[in-house]
């Protein structure tokens, strides 16, 4: 390579690190998107990277090499849909079943085995995915077509990850929807096989071979990497759209023995103005002086169906009977008449959880009948929700305080003066 040449690569390298740390102050406004941090480290990387080789002895294939103009592509997407964005780089777990071999969802001669994939941007209240690709199009068309590296994977393929993933990984127990955002464009007729495969394309449509030849250099012109023609906009909205209006309402309540409790205790019912013995008791009395939980539940309540599971019901009219006063006994009985109770179950994934500290038989077992039910499952249990997700298993699960059966320990209890009259 001759001098000048090499001088010709140092200008444009330097270019680079100009559009990184440009990145980095573009990336610094969207502070509030879950992940950031970690699109800023990589970032940051990439521009070390490239300062370190400047230095020594710099090839064309580092120019070529860098991530910093997919970078670019997911700055650019993550700033015209900020206020719908929630997360950024987010990596989601899942494993391939034998079902999903018999049904083609995955590759012929796969195994069932562990996967994960990074989602660029999750928006929309997690319900739809977004992969940025700023690769050449031609490219793309013909590594789809079988023209790439042994190994390595066509965007069809990533298409057939991401939509599997996605229906392992349900919201509100409906699969997140994919789109898969081409800020150079794509070819036509790969739009249209991406399509097929449940993929919503978004991006400028480009009629086959009319690109330049493939070449390894991505560098195509990046201001019009975020321009899209109108027809295919219109068309990616009323997808989207479609997808939104899609999320359910779950009318369905699983009540856990935590929130049954909670509901009936007397704490919760007008008489959480006594001095209790108990520490745990009078820190829950302020909890709930200072935020009612009754009054929360109700309106959750209402409109709702109420389940609960058997496991549940047995528990809970065990601790009813041995521990709580009269008035809590009455609202146990009330609480119960609008409740259906419905036999346990257990699914797989939620089978597959490891016992642990915080994950305990009974709450796997409660939680596991309300994603049978597809209900919203109510609870104070955080710590077995947490549980479960260290495990990669989440829930549909509406968290609230927890409050104990308190009638019992009122005769023990001391209420203050204004609080006697209160109370009467």
């Amino acid at each position: 390579m001759s001098l000048l040449e090499i001088e010709e690569l140092r200008n444009a390298l330097e270019e680079k690190i100009s559009l990184g740390e440009e990145l980095i102050a573009r990336i610094s406004h969207l502070a509030n998107i879950e992940g950031i941090g970690k699109l800023h480290k990589k970032v940051k990387q990439e521009i070390n990277f490239l300062q370190k080789v400047i230095s020594k002895s710099p090839k064309k294939e580092h120019l070529m090499c860098t991530n910093l103009h997919h970078f670019t592509a997911l700055v650019i997407y993550m700033e015209s849909h900020y206020a719908d964005c929630v997360s950024t780089l987010q990596n989601f777990h899942y494993r391939n079943t034998e079902e999903d071999l018999e049904n083609g969802e995955i590759a012929f001669g796969a195994s069932p085995q562990p996967c994960k994939i990074t989602v660029d941007v999750v928006t929309h209240k997690r319900q739809i995915w977004v992969k940025v690709i700023a690769r050449n199009p031609r490219a793309l068309t013909q590594l789809s077509a079988g023209a790439g590296k042994y190994g390595q994977k066509s965007i069809l393929d990533q298409a057939d990850l991401f939509v599997s993933c996605a229906k392992k990984n349900p919201v509100l127990y409906c699969p997140p929807k994919v789109i898969f955002y081409f800020s150079n464009g794509i070819e036509e007729n790969l739009a249209r096989h991406l399509e097929a495969k449940e993929v919503i394309v978004e991006g400028t449509r480009i009629t086959d071979c009319s690109w330049q030849e493939a070449s390894d250099d991505e560098e195509e012109d990046e201001e019009e990497a975020s321009s899209s023609d109108e027809e295919n906009a219109e068309r990616v909205s009323s997808k989207v759209e479609k997808a939104e209006n899609n999320s359910r309402t779950i009318n369905r309540l699983n009540l856990d023995v935590s929130t049954m409790v909670a509901y009936v205790s007397a704490l919760t019912n007008g008489r959480n103005c006594y001095q209790y013995k108990q520490p745990l008791l009078m820190q829950q009395a302020e909890w709930e002086r200072a935020r009612p939980v009754k009054p929360v539940l109700d309106k959750l309540f209402e409109g709702k169906e109420l389940f609960c599971c058997k496991s549940a019901e047995r528990d809970f009219m065990k601790i009813v009977n041995t521990m709580a006063g009269p008035g809590e006994k009455e609202r146990a009985k009330a609480l119960m008449t609008r409740v259906v109770v419905v036999p346990d179950e257990l699914p797989p994934r939620v089978a597959a959880l490891i016992l642990s500290a915080k994950v305990k038989s009974r709450s796997q077992i409660v939680f596991g009948t309300g994603d049978a039910l597809k209900a919203v499952t109510v609870s104070a249990n955080e710590g077995f929700v947490r549980g479960a997700q260290n495990q990669g298993v989440d829930f549909v699960v509406y968290l609230h305080e927890s409050r104990a059966l308190t009638e019992a320990k009122e005769q023990s209890a001391c209420p203050s003066g204004e609080d006697v009259m209160m109370l009467n």
